[in-house]
């Protein structure tokens, strides 16, 4: 059913100020490849975004044609799907993101109602109304290419036409299932005595579980901004920072045994295993646990 309501960003581009802080390699590297949206009181205030979408934005625009360089630039930078309408509802522009989806049924020129199935309606009906009234809706359809999944669209009205902002919903929902089920093995880890941190490319540690503050006796504020090396004992670094760059370059998981300094002295053995974190087929970072062995 169609809403009035603002355009919708997907989940996995939104982000608290203090998340953005504490992780901002990660966000660094999302940003550049589609804009992140900074929640103020859970709603989207601010945007972290690249430098050739910000060009794009604030170049003058004034009398330029819809296909103009600087419009092409934009549509070029970014990973999100957005589709350009033109006064006669055909396709007069696409991001790379939504020529990557829907292929051919982006073209210029192409009709609107091959952005949902056949049989779905919805959209068509929401341009019209949006073209109308000047009102945003967001309307979800089935998608031509999968049918068993659901877009969502958010339909703005623009100067000559339309613009459709769409994401995945069906992604969307099984992203947060993803999510609830990785927090649940994080807690079965910690029930088994193990600890998780998650290590960004610069071999700093990211985000920390509770159990490693208990396993290493620092403070929460002396993990955020330690390295992963400084965990172990001088005499395992090397093989640690051996097993850190192999997962990354290798993209395989990788496992040792180290010596955790605990409270900054005292020694216990453990065993550390490592993966690869990827993002879009990239390595970001690296996803740790920490297992003590023995009594």
């Amino acid at each position: 059913m169609a809403k009035h309501s603002p355009a919708p960003t997907g989940v996995e581009q939104q982000v608290t100020a203090s998340d953005l802080v504490r992780h901002f390699g990660i966000w660094q590297d999302k940003a550049a490849r589609a804009p992140v949206y900074i929640l103020h009181r859970g709603r989207p205030r601010l945007v972290l975004t690249s430098l050739d979408v910000m060009d794009a934005l604030c170049a003058p625009h004034a009398s330029r044609p819809a296909n103009s360089s600087h419009l092409q630039t934009l549509l070029e930078a970014t990973d999100e799907m957005i589709v350009l309408l033109g006064e006669d509802r055909t396709v007069v522009g696409a991001s790379r993101g939504a020529r990557g989806y829907f292929g051919d049924m982006v073209q210029v020129g192409a009709p609107l109602s091959g952005l949902a199935a056949a049989s779905d309606q919805g959209l068509l009906s929401a341009v019209g109304r949006v073209t109308q009234s000047g009102l945003a809706e967001t309307v979800e359809c089935r998608s031509p290419r999968f049918p068993d999944r659901l877009l969502n669209f958010a339909v703005n009205c623009g100067p000559n036409g339309c613009v459709l902002h769409v994401r995945d919903a069906t992604a969307a929902d099984e992203l947060q299932q993803w999510r609830d089920r990785h927090e649940s093995l994080a807690r079965a880890v910690e029930a088994a005595g193990g600890a998780t941190a998650i290590i960004n490319l610069r071999g700093r540690i990211d985000q920390a579980s509770p159990h490693l503050i208990t396993l290493t006796g620092a403070s929460a504020d002396a993990l955020a901004t330690a390295r992963l090396a400084s965990l172990v004992a001088v005499g395992d670094r090397s093989a640690l920072g051996d097993a850190f760059e192999a997962a990354i370059d290798a993209r395989a998981p990788q496992s040792l045994e180290a010596s955790l300094l605990v409270g900054g002295a005292a020694l216990r053995r453990v065993s550390i295993g490592l993966a690869p974190l990827l993002s879009s087929g990239r390595v970001v970072g690296v996803t740790i646990i920490i297992t003590p062995l023995g009594a």
